[in-house]
């Protein structure tokens, strides 16, 4: 595949990940309680559920900044791909204290785990200069 083709993938797949951020992190903040699998509620969790949709939603304008130009906005990718990584180890670490009902896991396998890869591979072709050179900010 040519850099050209490279570049458009990596585009899509933030783009992707942009709509998918935002969708999510709307259906969080107005519909939190998706999110307790079986865990009890309480008036301090639904704040901080509706908290994190916001965020999640956040990070889908910054994924939607990355898809515009991969390479200049790198460390937004890159910021997204640690916290598709670091996610699914608390989850677990929670599961195992008995903290977090074990069907919360499904939510890592379509937030982080699905997108570990594709991140992964536009970091490593940005890191290549595959995608056009790497560039670094104006001072």
């Amino acid at each position: 595949m040519d850099n050209k083709r490279k570049l458009k993938w990596a585009k899509i797949i933030l783009f992707f990940a942009a709509l998918y951020n935002l969708f999510w992190g709307a259906l969080i903040s107005f519909h939190p309680q998706i999110l307790l699998f079986g865990n009890p509620s309480s008036a301090f969790v639904i704040i901080l559920l509706k908290c994190i949709g916001m965020l999640v939603g956040v990070y889908g304008v910054a994924y939607y900044f990355a898809s515009k130009d991969p390479v200049r906005y790198w460390p937004l990718i890159f910021v997204g791909f640690l916290g598709k990584l670091l996610g699914p180890p608390g989850s677990i670490y929670y599961v195992w204290l008995g903290e977090l009902n074990p069907s919360f896991l499904w939510v890592n396998v379509f937030n982080d785990l699905i997108w570990l890869f594709p991140f992964g591979w536009v970091l490593y072709q940005v890191w290549k200069g595959r995608l056009g050179g790497f560039r670094t900010p104006p001072n």
